[in-house]
């Protein structure tokens, strides 16, 4: 009984990660970023600099909320990406 009471916990908790919700959009001509697939290239190219960019910042934080920490690195995320050409929606 106790294996599955744990087992029970942890798919629980999976369930608490928080996603960030929206989609992506290239600010040059409102397009989503799977419309065809050169931009979703281009995109998934750009999102793992700016996962890297993220991963970077999580290392050097010293927040201790956890949803703070979580909102400052989908901040640099989405600042990133921008600087790139898109935008979530």
């Amino acid at each position: 009984m106790k294996k599955y009471r744990l087992l029970f916990l942890t798919f629980g908790l999976v369930g608490c990660v928080h996603q960030p919700q929206g989609s992506f959009h290239r600010i040059s001509d409102g397009l989503r970023v799977d419309a065809n697939p050169q931009i979703a290239a281009a995109f998934q190219k750009d999102r793992v600099i700016c996962d890297g960019e993220a991963s970077k910042a999580a290392l050097q934080s010293t927040e201790k909320n956890l949803y703070a920490h979580t909102f400052n690195l989908n901040t640099i995320f989405d600042a990133c990406l921008a600087e790139r050409g898109y935008l979530r929606k």
